[in-house]
C-alpha cells in the first residue's frame, strides 16, 4: 500500500501537468478510488496491468478498428467493447489478444456495428454517470460506463445483489438509454 501511495505521489505532478493543485487533487482521487473498491489493491492493481498491456496490443495490433475498442478488467475478467463494423476482423482480434494476456481469466464482449453519434453517447455516459453519483447508497467509482449507440455497458464490482441492480435501474432511468448490459461482479 505504501508503495502504491508513494509512486502516485511520485507520478501526480507528471499527470497534472505540473499544477502542484491538480496533482494534490489526482493523488486523493486516485486514494479514494483505491480505498473504496472492493477488489483487493493486489487486484486493482493486476486488473490494471492487464488492461494497460490488452490497450498496448489492441493499439499495436495491424487489424483495422482493434484500436478503438475499450478493454475494462475486473478480477481477470475482462470486458471488451466499442465498434466493429460488419465484416471486419476487429473483434476476433481483440478476443484473441485478450485471450492471451497472462491473468485473464474469461473474455465477454460488447460490440456494436456503428455509432451514429459519438457526442450522444458521451452525454448519455455523463448522465448516466450522474445519476450514479446523485444514488447516495452507491459509490458511483465502484463502476465504469461505457455507452455505444445508446447501449450501457457496465463493468464493475460491488458489495452485493442489490447494489448490482441498483447500478442497472438508475442506468436505465436516464432518458435515451435504449438497454444496459451489465458485466457487474458481486464480490463474493
Amino acid at each position: 500500500m505504501r508503495r502504491m501511495m508513494l509512486a502516485l505521489a511520485a507520478a501526480a505532478p507528471l499527470l497534472a501537468g505540473c499544477n502542484p493543485y491538480m496533482a494534490a487533487i489526482g493523488v486523493a482521487t486516485q486514494t479514494y478510488d483505491a480505498a473504496t473498491d472492493p477488489r483487493s489493491l493486489g487486484t486493482q492493481a493486476s486488473d490494471t496491468e492487464i488492461e494497460a498491456e490488452i490497450g498496448g496490443k489492441l493499439l499495436a495490433s495491424p487489424v483495422p478498428g482493434t484500436s478503438s475498442l475499450s478493454a475494462l478488467c475486473r478480477r481477470g475478467v475482462v470486458v471488451l467493447s466499442g465498434v466493429v463494423p460488419r465484416g471486419s476482423d476487429a473483434g476476433y482480434a481483440a478476443v484473441d489478444i485478450a485471450r492471451h494476456t497472462n491473468g485473464v481469466r474469461r473474455v465477454e464482449t460488447f460490440f456494436v456495428h456503428d455509432q451514429p453519434s459519438k457526442t450522444d453517447d458521451f452525454e448519455l455516459a455523463s448522465q448516466v454517470k450522474a445519476a450514479f453519483v446523485a444514488d447516495g447508497s452507491l459509490v458511483a467509482d465502484d463502476v465504469d460506463v461505457r455507452v455505444y449507440a445508446g447501449n450501457v455497458v457496465l463493468v464493475g464490482v460491488v458489495v452485493s445483489d442489490a447494489q448490482a441492480r441498483r447500478f442497472v435501474d438508475d442506468a436505465f432511468s436516464v432518458p435515451g438509454v435504449r438497454a444496459v448490459h451489465s458485466y457487474i461482479q458481486v464480490k463474493s
